[in-house]
């Protein structure tokens, strides 16, 4: 059995138990769910890296029923097509963006993740895209996220470095800069343009 499919499998199980702990009306059924979930936690570290403290921490780290992970993404077009990435810490380049807050909504989050990462007061006013991150960026990720992309009008600002980035520039889509495909790639900005350049775009998702 290859090591992705034993994670896929440790991931689905921790899920469900983890769910039926939260739901579980009775100590009998709750105590089943933990052994579930411990076996889980065996799973995950069988042909990884990953420590026992580590899938715990990956299959407990919330309680109820499991959700896909939200994240957001900055999309700023300049007059030219030009699309605003900054330079992550891990040297490659992106569209802003991170997690959404647990008590932040996309607009909110949008606006927190564009000032933080480039110094710039946004509008976000188009939900451009919702790509799942298996399909479009890690088919390998142990988590599932659902990739918010939000077009966003620049009202101002300056860049200052900062701990997440340490640049920031307008790029064509025909001469980008290396980019982290986990996070990104340019078939999801070249959809983000035709997104910006449309009058009734409805929104992309898979």
């Amino acid at each position: 059995m290859e090591d992705k499919r034993v994670s896929d499998i440790a991931y689905r199980l921790g899920a469900i138990a983890t769910a039926g702990k939260f739901y579980a009306k009775n100590d009998f059924d709750k105590e089943h769910y933990e052994n579930i979930l411990e076996l889980s936690r065996e799973l995950l570290t069988i042909g990884s890296d990953i420590t026992p403290e580590q899938a715990a921490d990956i299959l407990e780290g919330k309680s109820g029923y499991q959700t896909p992970k939200v994240e957001t993404r900055v999309v700023i077009f300049n007059d030219e097509d030009r699309v605003l990435l900054v330079r992550d810490f891990d040297g490659k380049w992106n569209p802003p963006g991170g997690w959404c807050e647990h008590n932040m909504s996309l607009f909110d989050n949008t606006k927190k993740e564009a000032l933080e990462e480039t110094g710039l007061t946004v509008e976000p006013f188009r939900l451009a895209a919702v790509f799942d991150h298996r399909k479009n960026n890690n088919p390998n990720s142990l988590f599932s996220i659902c990739k918010c992309y939000i077009l966003c009008r620049n009202l101002g600002g300056e860049f200052v470095p900062n701990i997440e980035t340490s640049e920031c520039g307008y790029f064509s889509l025909d001469d980008l800069p290396e980019i982290n495909t986990h996070k990104c790639n340019k078939r999801e900005l070249e959809i983000c343009l035709r997104a910006y350049k449309s009058e009734t775009w409805e929104t992309y998702f898979d």
